[in-house]
């Protein structure tokens, strides 16, 4: 048998090694090196591609050693163990095993075999931040190849001393001993090599910013690594694709790419890459906004660096994760994370890396107001950037030197550094930067009382940011990329009602709406469902989703069920539920989130307001008013069918919270009034309406005198979203009484919903599902089923999310009555409950509803969290996405008897031929005929078409 074969058998066959070898050395003596060589050459074939084939080579290797006194085979079994120790991630065993073999070789007289070790030594050193080490080694072996005429071993030294440059921020350097080794590579026409080294030199050129040349040569790797089934090399070349994407403002591209690494790296079973690659991600997080689930990640992976000695990339996930917490507002967190980082980096004598964590310090001392500390940093690192040729860090410390220089009042300063950023940022095809400096140069521009130059910095800005928004894949992703650019959309607001002119007050509209609920404008009409699985890896996500949703639906049932025995126990118990609960709601939002950054590569955009469309579906009749507030003033647009007019209104933000907080105080009073409602009733009605009629004289009543008596479609601001304007009181009378009343997260929104095809409400789908919340749901759905021509119920047990699923897309009619929570902590798990679990915001997604109208008969079905962009995490949210063009929502805890009362008068007038609006408007005064206080009648409001 020859070598090779028995090297097949020996590494495919599931019996023992000892027993094969020890037949193979007394059958074939004197050709153990051969077999050596032979395994070695078997690890170093399938390390890229099959690591389970490698690790059998490795074991073959050290069982030969074990049966031999041979230094030669003990220094082939000792090297090999060092590569699977680097390709582990286990450093200081790596070096210690290659350290073994040089030992042995140099025993054996075998210098050109100790010159080929320390090609695994150097990075190994220079991952536990070695570098001195690492350089001596690889320039002595470099020396030594080359006066062999070993030309593979020279290039693939200079591959790596070129990683020695590239981890210690020296670009220009690395690309000079990366250049070198491709030119050995190219001589020896090696495409594995080839693959390799156009990936290292591809991440050194866009680390210069050089990125049509980094494009072209990770184009030519990915080539040369599919064909040679380089797995490893793939998913290296994934991970800085990803990167590269991420400096250019490419986030859908980036997050996919660095998801497609991570997977690979999982599948191959290498954590220690897995946890670089998590680390990359983090990184995308970060960039737009997304800095608490970041931090989790950079908290995960910097104790994993750690306990590999890997200083390097536990310094940079401190560094980070001080970012993330600066973010977060933890200024004491990210103070002591960046502290821990510099010295980390100090210790490995990396400037480079200690400036970036003195970034992230003047930054935190920008929010603080200390601007003389931050400008001393920044004057401090940019020419040690600038030396280093960091390109993209130097840009970031000139942008934050401009902003400093504004907010100092030197204008002249700013404006020559902002827009020498800007010209260098275009240059580099850097967007994000592009954006964040034409933001800043519109505020100096502003500032300077140059209005036409500010107007052209903000819309510079505005157009940057909304192309890079477009390809975001998912809600999270774009909410958290538009919370802090709103300020170019504000300004210009500004800017256009300060001319007055009829032309500037539709345009100030049209930059509110260009600004306001994007992710789920941009969204509606796309597939917000999760993707069906592509492949195994996927299938094994959604099938953990499953099992997680499974065991979080039964501690959310241990978390409601009654209280019974020992308090001080229960509590604990709770505890634990609690935190078990946490667990795996964080579990379930990594999971989809993953299933979310593999991006298809569509572009979603609402597009701009049609004003004239959308006045012409208002009339005579309706007028829209929507809200603003600029530093914490309100105003009003007043749109009607031929006008659109703006108000300043008498009140703050903080005014309106004032109220919010007496009228939810007051519903409260009522919900807990018991057996005693009725002696306090009209106290409690006088109590309810101050605040109501607070609301009104700072909201509405400006309104009114533009507005007349049409009905009101009602688009909020923030905090106004919880503002039950139906419920408003004059002083005599509630709105309610007057007009209709709706409500539509943003004009653009309402334009889709009164756009979408609607038919009358024949085919009823009737959910409900009673429990100690709700007990009277089965008597609500029974009563309401006979009103209609054709009606479907599931009730109690055959209430289920499954059969919803089913029976949801051909419903004309979607109601469900049952227990609703709204969870402003993490609104994505805002949740109605049904009998096999609880269906939360996304589960809405999969409905493909049909539906004309969608009545969401539970507590608390209309509130939303509200971000900076105002877009509307709650349930609302997520049947808008499925396909709602009307739903019926509530805004507090509902009385289960009065809502059913409600409901079957609604459903009587809209089957009657009134419109949602008119219908609901019919019900609640009815209501509020026989229960006069408005927790009883007004917790209800229509969302999107009246």
């Amino acid at each position: 048998m020859t070598i090779a074969a028995f090297v097949t058998q020996l590494l495919t066959t599931s019996d023992a090694p000892t027993a094969l070898l020890s037949a193979f050395l007394t059958e074939s003596q004197g050709e153990a090196e051969l077999l050596a060589i032979a395994l070695k050459q078997a690890y170093d074939d399938a390390y890229t591609t099959d690591l389970v084939y490698a690790a059998r080579a490795t074991a073959a290797l050290e069982a030969l050693a074990a049966q031999l006194d041979d230094v030669v085979v003990h220094g082939y079994a000792a090297w090999t163990a060092g590569l699977a120790a680097l390709d582990e991630g286990r450093l200081p065993d790596a070096v210690t095993q290659f350290t073994a073999a040089e030992t042995h070789f140099a025993a054996a007289g075998r210098a050109d075999k100790v010159a080929a070790v320390q090609v695994g030594k150097l990075p190994a050193l220079a991952l536990q931040g070695r570098f001195d080490e690492a350089l001596a080694v690889g320039l002595a072996a470099r020396t030594y190849a080359e006066s062999i005429g070993d030309m593979l071993t020279a290039g693939k030294i200079e591959q790596n001393l070129g990683n020695l440059d590239f981890v210690r921020h020296r670009y220009r350097q690395a690309e000079v001993f990366y250049r070198q080794a491709r030119t050995r590579f190219e001589a020896l026409a090696d495409q594995r090599q080839l693959a390799q080294i156009d990936n290292c030199l591809a991440t050194t050129l866009t680390s210069q910013h050089r990125f049509a040349e980094a494009e072209a040569l990770y184009a030519q790797a990915m080539t040369r690594a599919e064909t040679a089934n380089l797995d490893v090399t793939l998913a290296e070349i994934e991970c800085n694709v990803g990167c590269l994407a991420l400096y250019q403002g490419r986030y859908a591209q980036a997050l996919d790419y660095l998801e497609r690494s991570r997977r690979r790296y999982t599948r191959l079973g290498m954590p220690h890459e897995v946890a670089i690659a998590d680390q990359e991600l983090a990184d995308a997080y970060l960039e737009l906004n997304m800095a608490a689930e970041a931090a989790e990640i950079y908290a995960r992976v910097a104790p994993i660096f750690a306990e590999l000695g890997m200083p390097i990339e536990q310094a940079r996930a401190l560094a980070y994760h001080g970012r993330a917490a600066f973010l977060l507002d933890q200024p004491t967190l990210a103070a002591e994370l960046l502290e821990r980082a510099r010295q980390l980096y100090a210790a490995a004598e990396m400037p480079v890396g200690a400036a970036i964590t003195r970034l992230t310090t003047a930054q935190v001392q920008m929010q603080t107001g200390d601007l003389e500390a931050a400008a001393a940093i920044l004057e401090e690192i940019t020419p040690l950037f600038a030396a280093a040729h960091v390109e993209g860090w130097r840009l970031q410390a000139e942008l934050l030197s401009g902003i400093v220089a504004r907010r100092q009042g030197a204008l002249a300063q700013a404006w020559q550094t902002l827009g020498a950023t800007l010209a260098a940022a275009e240059k580099m095809l850097a967007p994000q930067l592009a954006q964040r400096s034409a933001a800043e140069l519109g505020l100096v521009a502003l500032a300077a009382g140059d209005t036409v130059a500010a107007e052209t910095y903000f819309r510079q800005a505005i157009e940057l940011i909304e192309t890079l928004r477009a390809p975001l894949p998912a809600e999270e992703f774009r909410m958290g990329f538009s919370s802090d650019k709103l300020t170019p959309y504000i300004e210009m607001v500004r800017l256009c009602l300060a001319d007055g002119t009829p032309e500037r007050l539709t345009e100030a509209l049209s930059y509110v709406e260009r600004s306001r609920a994007r992710a789920l404008v941009d969204l509606l009409g796309a597939d917000a469902r999760l993707l069906t699985p592509r492949d195994d890896f996927e299938a094994g996500l959604v099938a953990e989703l499953e099992r997680l949703r499974h065991e979080l639906n039964w501690f959310y049932s241990q978390l409601n069920r009654p209280d019974a025995g020992d308090g001080a126990a229960r509590s604990g118990e709770m505890d634990a539920l609690h935190d078990a609960a946490r667990h795996h709601e964080a579990a379930i939002q990594t999971i989809v989130r993953q299933l979310q950054q593999r991006s298809d590569g569509a572009t979603h955009t609402g597009g701009e307001l049609d004003l004239p469309a959308l006045q012409a579906h208002l009339g005579a009749d309706t007028a829209l008013i929507e809200y603003l507030a600029i530093d914490d003033a309100l105003l009003a647009f007043v749109v009607t069918g031929s006008t659109v007019t703006w108000i300043d209104l008498p009140g703050t933000q903080a005014d309106v919270q004032g109220a919010l907080d007496q009228l939810d105080f007051q519903l409260g009073a009522v919900r807990h009034a018991g057996a005693h409602l009725q002696r306090h009733l009209p106290a409690l009605l006088a109590r309810v309406r101050r605040p109501l009629a607070q609301l009104y004289d700072l909201l509405l009543a400006p309104v009114l005198t533009v507005a007349g008596d049409r009905r009101l479609v009602v688009a909020p601001y923030q905090r106004l979203h919880y503002v039950p304007f139906h419920a408003l009181y004059d002083g005599e009378r509630y709105v309610i009484e007057t007009r209709e009343v709706s409500i539509a997260p943003s004009a653009t929104l309402l334009h889709r919903c009164l756009t979408t095809p609607v038919h009358s409400p024949q085919r009823a789908l009737l959910v409900g599902l009673p429990d100690d919340y709700a007990p009277r749901v089965a008597d609500e759905v029974t009563a309401l089923a006979p009103l209609f021509a054709q009606s479907t119920t599931l009730i109690g047990a055959e209430a289920t999310r499954r059969r919803l699923q089913q029976l949801a897309p051909t419903a004309d009619l979607l109601h469900i009555a049952c227990h609703g929570r709204f969870r402003s902590d993490n609104p994505f798990f805002s949740a109605l409950h049904l009998a096999d679990g609880w269906m939360f915001v996304r589960d809405a997604y999969e409905l493909q509803l049909q539906a004309t109208l969608v009545t969401l008969s539970a507590c608390e079905t209309g509130l939303s969290a509200l971000t900076p962009g105002d877009d509307l995490v709650g349930l609302a949210h997520g049947f808008l996405l499925a396909g709602a063009p009307a739903l019926l929502v509530s805004l507090w805890v509902v009385d289960d008897a009065a809502t059913a009362e409600m409901m079957t008068i609604f459903y009587r007038a809209l089957l009657g031929g009134m419109r949602p609006a008119a219908a609901l408007r019919h019900a609640q005064c009815a209501l509020l005929a026989t229960h006069p206080h408005p927790f009883f009648w007004a917790p209800f409001t229509l969302l999107g078409r009246w």
